[in-house]
């Protein structure tokens, strides 16, 4: 196997060092059960599919729980994942004294390094699936099992470089075809760049080939190659989409490859959500755990008041809270949930006619009052709790079917890139309306709105429809420059990586750049 396993012990250069230092060539007493595990076709296709629940895992976990707070998207005074820290406010109302905390001295650093050692772990499966099929030769069985195996891995290689050039100011590019022992970090483009090479050629990898995914892969939803393909498309607009810092270099994106990419997307041809189904263990959406809990968990102010303009204030009202709601968009509607055993403990009015689909009203103040009460809030989301009692075999306790990369998701991105990108508005509005007025009940958006009206519409459907869909409420608000001040707009390099070889410690955010100068 790659010497990248030692990722999560050494840091990556720490393994390609070792790698090339032949007075440190020792036997390794597992490596003959690695290499006996990737010539197994058996154990060879367990890893691929293994590469798309450990990505998974890592984009719904910490810190797209911080990052999502940071946002004043979702809200919590809770410090687990670091969320306290990184979401609070400093006396003057901005985040200066909240850089990323990047010293391994310092507990908080534990969310900069979540993302990268578990997105490089995923990626180094991926790499070793790639070369057993195309170096080595391994067949699984069948031709197709193989392309299938193949196809899965090289989305996954994509997928898990993709989301290090949208998170880190720079990162290694590592392929199947990479020479490990001379690593140098590429910067976030260079990243980007790679990536969207590694989904053009998943995308032509699907599609040449006819498939299905078992669906244990996922853990209960099976894919065929023209998903793929068409999942390939969405993650590839996102990427384009999503990883700008700032309003300027958002203005720089080509608007116009969005629209490709997306218009063959998940919402085309049949729509889908990338959906896995959580088992509350191997399978676990840790940021839908707190934010699709409400008593964990809630919907910032600042999108509450989004919701209902009349009811619900922004800053939260001490101490009395806000009141039920009674919204126009049918996702929140009068804020009724569950049944009246619950209100004791959870503070809802029972579900009656009038309740939203995606969102609730409790009554109680979750958060502890010393830790600041503009975290709190009295609406809480409850869209993926399939069973509509907070209980714990709810999404809240990692359970249910839920969604990475949701259709809706896809028709935003395609809408955006038709208004930014001078297209078809009228095509943008019906985009935007798919979710706008088919979930949200509210008045369409239309051609006449001009640009302006459309991005209006379109930022409020991105902020309620993607709630806690992983970190995409700050990277929408990251790219229009509407975090609060001091808060970082992408992490560094871990301190255990930078530690490996003693390469300066560096952060961002605080005081300082809030983001890495645009790379060349």
């Amino acid at each position: 196997m790659q010497m990248m396993r030692l990722v999560r012990g050494l840091g990556i250069l720490a393994a390609a060092a070792l790698a090339g230092c032949k007075s440190l060539d020792i036997p390794n007493p597992t490596q003959p059960d690695a290499r006996r595990a990737l010539a197994d076709p058996n154990a060879l296709e367990a890893v691929a599919g293994g590469t798309m629940r450990t990505w998974m895992n890592t984009y719904m976990t910490d810190p797209a729980t911080v990052l999502c707070t940071q946002a004043n998207s979702c809200t919590a005074s809770w410090n687990n994942d670091n969320m306290n820290f990184y979401s609070s406010l400093d006396a003057d109302g901005t985040r200066k004294q909240r850089s990323w905390q990047n010293d391994p001295a310092l507990a908080a650093s534990t969310s900069i390094a979540n993302q990268w050692f578990g997105f490089y772990s995923s990626l180094s499966s991926a790499n070793d699936v790639l070369t057993a099929i195309r170096v080595a030769k391994l067949v699984i069985g069948t031709a197709a099992n193989t392309k299938r195996s193949e196809t899965i891995a090289q989305l996954m290689q994509a997928a898990d470089l993709a989301e290090i050039a949208i998170n880190y100011d720079k990162g290694y590019i590592v392929t199947d075809s990479t020479d490990i022992s001379s690593l140098v970090y590429a910067d976030r483009k260079a990243m980007r760049d790679i990536a969207l090479k590694k989904l053009d050629a998943t995308i032509a990898l699907a599609n040449a080939n006819t498939f299905s995914t078992p669906s244990g892969w996922t853990n209960g939803v099976s894919y065929d190659n023209t998903q793929i393909a068409r999942i390939a498309n969405t993650m590839a607009a996102r990427l384009l989409a999503y990883w700008p810092r700032t309003a300027a270099e958002n203005a720089q994106v080509n608007w116009p490859q969005v629209v490709t990419y997306a218009s063959k997307g998940i919402s085309t041809g049949g729509a889908f959500d990338f959906t896995f189904v959580g088992d509350g263990n191997n399978f676990y959406p840790e940021i839908l755990t707190w934010f699709d809990d409400m008593t964990s968990g809630r919907v910032h102010t600042r999108l509450a008041h989004m919701l209902d303009p009349v009811t619900q204030k922004d800053p939260w009202p001490d101490p009395g809270g806000n009141p039920q709601p009674n919204s126009p968009d049918k996702r929140l509607g009068n804020g009724t949930f569950g049944t009246a055993a619950m209100v004791a403990g959870y503070g809802n009015i029972p579900k009656d006619a009038g309740a939203g689909t995606d969102f609730a009203f409790s009554s109680q103040a979750s958060f502890r009052p010393s830790r600041g009460q503009y975290h709190q809030s009295n609406i809480a989301f409850t869209r993926w709790d399939c069973d509509g009692q907070d209980d714990a075999n709810s999404i809240g306790s990692g359970f249910c079917p839920f969604p990475v990369l949701m259709a809706a998701q896809n028709d935003l991105i395609w809408a955006e890139g038709l208004i930014r990108g001078g297209g078809d508005l009228g095509l943008a509005a019906t985009l935007i309306n798919n979710t706008h007025v088919k979930r949200g009940g509210l008045p369409p958006a239309a051609a006449g709105d001009g640009v302006a009206g459309l991005l209006k519409t379109l930022y409020y459907e991105q902020e309620i429809e993607l709630f806690a869909l992983g970190a995409t409420p700050f990277y929408n608000n990251r790219r229009i420059d509407n975090l609060l001040a001091g808060t970082p707009h992408e992490m560094p390099v871990p301190a255990k990586e930078l530690g490996v070889f003693g390469q300066a410690l560096y952060t961002w955010g605080g005081t300082g750049a809030a983001n890495s100068p645009t790379p060349p």
